[in-house]
């Protein structure tokens, strides 16, 4: 139950059933939810790849908007959260007779990503969650009136942890490292490329895993493999278009194991949960210096922020990597971040915004 017996039965909603992302973290916030024995199901109005790693017997829909609407009508929900979605926000409330409190969750931070929120009726909602500050900044200036409040997201600790014994430098001669995102403008993926080049250079024979880009469409896909041949790194990079959370934390190990490191070159993001998940499991980062990583992550040796146009700045960061981090760095930053999001900070935050209590 929830507070005293109030909001028993939620319904997230939101448009890209992808694997990882948001669409992972609506998995991890049901959990959550139902293990605080509050109802929770979960509608996609598309199916990117992950209706076939969902667990049997998880209350999951996969279905167009016209089906959300009679889900809505007839499930008789307490609340629903709707993620980025606007065109689900209308059929949210439900029948006349019978109205919903509605909740818009913003996690996109991108320009065009925000422009939808020109367009909501912020009256008409029960309230507005963000995963971060830095992201309620980002809203507040583009919905008057309006007080957004932050909901952290939650890191699966279960799979996402550190090597045993903190092993930081593998005999391997190949250093690892990975990059997650789509295939996007918003996520920077040629830079990736760039300084894969530029690794390879500097250090001898390295190897560049790029995972993510399951919807990138087929003239996305040539453009990434066109440009690793004119930089001369086909061999140096392989691109897993989706990788299920178990082979992702082991890749974000083999990384910190070899001396690697993730590369972060977005322009911008709202939390950074595959960053945050790299750390988790020891992997060091070398990132675009985002406000919001300053807000989400502790000061750490593992947390190289430069300008990531500078690649002076990137060549530096990646040679102070080489020998591994600081003993102990591992598992401070691990701690940190299972007690900053863990199931139950989310739990109680979101419960206090549901109740007003």
């Amino acid at each position: 139950m929830l507070g005293r017996g109030i909001y028993l039965k939620l319904l997230y909603a939101y448009r890209y059933g992808i694997v990882g992302g948001v669409s992972t973290q609506l998995l991890l916030r049901q959990q959550a939810l139902e293990a605080e024995g509050i109802g929770c199901e979960l509608f996609f109005s598309q199916d990117n790849g992950l209706r076939q790693v969902i667990e049997g017997g998880r209350k999951v829909h996969f279905d167009s908007e016209c089906s959300f609407k009679s889900l809505v009508n007839r499930g008789r929900f307490d609340a629903v959260v709707v993620i980025d979605s606007p065109e689900l926000l209308a059929a949210a409330g439900g029948p006349l007779w019978c109205r919903n409190k509605v909740y818009l969750d913003v996690h996109t931070t991108t320009h065009n990503g925000l422009s939808y929120l020109a367009d909501v009726k912020a009256s008409r909602l029960s309230g507005v969650m963000v995963p971060t500050h830095y992201s309620a900044g980002l809203v507040e200036k583009r919905l008057s009136y309006v007080t957004a409040k932050v909901v952290p997201n939650i890191l699966d600790a279960r799979i996402f942890s550190p090597a045993s014994g903190e092993a930081h430098v593998s005999v391997d001669p190949v250093r690892q490292y990975v990059w997650v995102g789509k295939l996007d403008h918003h996520k920077n993926w040629r830079l990736a490329l760039v300084y894969a080049r530029l690794l390879k250079d500097m250090l001898g024979p390295i190897h560049l895993t790029m995972v993510g880009g399951y919807t990138a469409p087929p003239d996305t896909a040539e453009a990434f493999f066109a440009l690793a041949y004119r930089l001369g790194v086909p061999d140096a990079v392989t691109w897993l278009d989706r990788v299920e959370n178990h082979q992702l934390a082991s890749l974000y190990r083999r990384c910190a194991a070899s001396g690697g490191a993730m590369l972060v070159t977005s322009r911008d993001e709202s939390f950074g949960m595959a960053a945050a998940e790299a750390l988790m499991c020891g992997c060091p980062l070398i990132t675009n210096d985002l406000p919001v990583f300053r807000e989400v992550f502790p000061e750490s040796p593992m947390v190289k922020r430069v300008d990531i146009w500078q690649p002076e700045q990137v060549a530096d960061a990646a040679q102070q990597l080489t020998d591994g981090v600081p003993d102990g760095e591992v598992s401070r930053m691990y701690e940190q971040l299972c007690r900053r999001y863990g199931a139950e900070s989310f739990v109680d935050t979101f419960k206090t915004l549901l109740t007003g209590s």
